[in-house]
C-alpha cells in the first residue's frame, strides 16, 4: 500500500515506524526537529503544510491508498483530508481534538466525505467510564459494533481470586477468559489454570453478562467518583456519569468552565478550586473516593493530584496521559490506570491500515499484546481450529457467532461470518493475517 501521513508527532511517527518496512510511506511535516527524527526511518519526508495542494501532490496523493491526518491542528487535518480525497486518495482517516467537529468518539463514513473521524479525547472518556463500572478493570474495548465487549482485569491483593483455579470462579455462561498476560507472556487459560497476583485477564462477553462478574473478583463497586479537570475529557466523563447512580464531584480552577458544566449537569457537584490545594482536598473528603480521575491539561499535574488523592485514602486513580512514554512510569509510581488518547488514535488507525478484515484492534498488558477481531472468510469455512496455521505466539481466545460467544477448542469448526478474537504480539499480526487468508 501507499500511505501518506500528515504529521510526524507521536502518533504519526509510530505509525510510520510500524508500516515503513512493508509499505510505501510518505510523511508530511513542517517542524524541523520532527523531520530530523522521522528522516531516520525508511520513509519519504516532504517538508511543508499538509493542507497545501502542491505539498500533497509532491507526496503522490493521487496514488495513495490511505491518507492519515494526525497533525496537532484539527483544521489542517480536516482541510488536508478533504483535499486528499478530492485529489484521489482512496481512504481518509482524520484525527480531531475539538468535539465541536464530532459528537462521538469515532464516526465512520462522515457525510462530508471522510472515511473515519477519530476524537481521541471522547474515546478516552468513554473508556474511562467503562472502567469505572467494572471493579478491577484496567482496560475496556468493544467488538462487533457493540455486541461483545472485552474487559482487562488486573488481579491484585484485593481481588480475592489469587490462588484460585479458573474453574472455581463460576463465571456466567457467556463470559470467557480468553487470555492471561503474566510476566510478559501470553497464557492460554484452562479450567485448572491458577490465577496469580499481577495477572492481567482478558475477559470477553456481552456488557450485561460482564456486569454480573462484579462480585467475583472481590473489588468494591465505585460509588464516589471525583474528576479533576473539566475540559473535554473530564466534562464528557461527567456527562456520561451524570445519568448514573454514582455520586460525582468535579473540580476545576476555571470559573467559566464550571459555570458551563453546572448548566448541563444535574447530579454532579461542580467545585471551583485548585486540585493541588491540599486543604480543598481534605475539605471535600477526596480521601473517601472510590475512584479519582485526573484529566487536566498537564501530565505532571495529573500525576500529582492523583497521588495526593491516594495518599489521603482514595482507593483507585485513573489518569489521562498525553505523553505515551509516561504511561508505564505513572503506573510504576502508584497510578492504577494511565491512559493515552494518542494510543487510542494509534490503535484505531492501525486497525484500518490492515488489508484483512480486522474489525477491531485492542491491547492487553499495556501494549505488549494485541487483540484482533477477524472475520472468517468463505474459504476457511468448515476448518477446525487446530487446522489453522497460526503462529506460535497467537491464541484464538473466543469465537463470536451471531450473538453468542463461543469457547474455541481444537476440534471446533469455524464458519464463514464468524469473528475470531485473536490475542497475539504486535510483531505477529502480519503472520496471523497470513494464516487466516490461506
Amino acid at each position: 500500500m501507499q500511505i501518506v501521513i500528515a504529521g510526524a508527532g507521536e502518533v504519526g511517527f509510530n505509525i510510520a515506524k510500524d508500516l515503513a518496512y512493508a509499505h510505501d510511506v510518505y510523511v508530511i511535516e513542517n517542524d524541523e526537529k520532527k523531520i530530523n527524527d522521522i528522516s531516520k526511518l525508511n520513509v519519504e519526508v516532504i517538508e511543508g503544510n499538509a493542507a497545501n495542494i502542491d505539498i500533497l501532490r509532491r507526496a503522490k496523493i493521487d496514488e495513495a491508498d490511505i491518507f492519515l491526518g494526525v497533525t496537532g491542528d484539527d483544521e489542517v487535518n480536516l482541510l488536508a483530508g478533504l483535499a486528499a480525497k478530492k485529489l484521489g486518495a482512496k481512504k481518509t482517516i482524520i484525527r480531531v481534538g475539538n468535539p465541536e467537529y464530532v459528537d462521538k468518539p469515532i464516526v465512520m463514513d462522515h457525510p462530508i466525505g471522510y472515511d473515519l473521524l477519530i476524537c481521541p479525547q471522547l474515546a478516552l472518556a468513554s473508556e474511562i467510564v467503562n472502567l469505572i463500572t467494572i471493579p478491577g478493570a484496567v482496560d475496556f474495548v468493544t467488538f462487533s459494533g457493540g455486541k461483545i465487549d472485552m474487559v482487562e482485569i488486573s488481579i491484585t491483593s484485593r481481588s480475592g481470586v489469587a490462588g484460585k483455579r479458573i474453574s472455581e470462579l463460576h463465571l456466567p455462561g457467556n463470559v470467557i477468559i480468553t487470555a492471561i498476560y503474566r510476566n510478559g507472556e501470553l497464557i492460554v487459560p484452562k479450567g485448572e489454570t491458577v490465577l496469580k497476583e499481577g495477572d492481567r485477564l482478558a475477559i470477553v462477553g456481552t456488557m450485561e453478562d460482564l456486569s454480573r462478574i462484579r462480585g467475583i473478583f472481590g473489588e468494591q463497586v465505585a460509588r464516589n467518583v471525583v474528576i479533576f479537570g473539566g475540559g473535554t475529557v473530564g466534562g464528557y466523563i461527567a456527562r456520561l456519569l451524570d445519568r448514573s447512580n454514582i455520586h460525582i464531584k468535579l473540580i476545576d480552577s476555571c470559573p467559566s468552565v464550571c459555570e458551563t458544566l453546572c448548566s448541563v449537569l444535574r447530579r454532579t457537584k461542580v467545585i471551583i478550586g485548585d486540585a493541588t490545594d491540599l486543604d480543598l482536598l481534605v475539605e471535600e473528603e477526596i480521601g473517601k473516593s472510590d475512584v479519582v480521575i485526573a484529566t487536566t491539561d498537564s501530565d505532571e499535574k495529573n500525576l500529582l493530584v492523583s497521588l495526593l488523592a491516594k495518599s489521603l485514602g482514595a482507593r483507585k486513580a485513573i489518569v489521562k496521559v498525553d505523553r505515551g512514554m509516561y504511561v508505564k512510569l505513572f503506573e510504576k509510581v502508584g497510578v492504577d490506570v494511565a491512559l493515552s488518547p494518542r494510543r487510542i488514535t494509534y490503535n484505531e488507525v492501525m486497525k484500518h491500515l490492515h488489508l484483512m478484515n480486522v474489525h477491531t484492534i485492542a491491547e492487553i498488558g499495556k501494549g505488549e499484546a494485541a487483540v484482533l477481531e477477524i472475520e472468517v472468510r468463505e474459504k476457511l469455512s468448515g476448518k477446525m481450529i487446530r487446522e489453522l496455521k497460526m503462529p506460535k505466539g497467537a491464541i484464538i481466545g473466543a469465537i463470536l457467532r451471531g450473538d453468542d460467544c463461543l469457547i474455541p477448542k481444537g476440534d471446533t469448526k469455524i464458519q464463514a461470518g464468524d469473528k475470531l478474537l485473536v490475542i497475539t504480539t504486535w510483531g505477529e499480526i502480519d503472520s496471523v493475517e497470513k494464516a487466516l487468508k490461506d
